[in-house]
């Protein structure tokens, strides 16, 4: 894995899809793209690398599929940010902080940016209660 400072292969069609921002990266297999220089937490890294497992060794039919079903969108997005949550608190034993981490998650998986595929509440539930949802 590498992290590129470029758009991802399939940027046309996620910037016409999403909401993108300048803060947005991406997992497109076997690489992390960063096209806007932004600071790559390192659980941000952990959160890409699931996305590269989950892409397997076809991303673009994963890409395809994340695109047009916001259900498997959302179970792809709930199990980065549960692991990126886990990491966070094992880093953060303050349960404010944790709380406070939580739901910066949540309002970024509830956000335009997936397509609105829940509220932040529902979120906050799923994230931290690492619920497995099958499609």
């Amino acid at each position: 894995m590498k992290i590129l400072i470029k758009k991802p292969p399939n940027h046309k069609i996620l910037s016409k899809v999403f909401d993108l921002t300048s803060k947005n990266v991406y997992a497109y297999a076997p690489d992390i793209y960063n096209p806007n220089k932004c600071f790559l937490d390192p659980v941000v890294i952990i959160h890409e690398e699931v996305h590269i497992t989950q892409q397997g060794d076809d991303p673009a039919k994963w890409w395809n599929r994340y695109i047009l079903d916001p259900d498997f969108r959302f179970v792809q997005e709930l199990e980065a940010y549960a692991i990126e949550y886990r990491e966070i608190c094992k880093k953060f034993k303050d349960r404010n902080v944790q709380a406070r981490h939580l739901h910066t998650l949540a309002n970024d998986l509830s956000s335009k940016t997936y397509g609105n595929i829940c509220s932040v509440n529902e979120a906050e539930q799923a994230i931290k209660k690492n619920i497995k949802f099958k499609i």
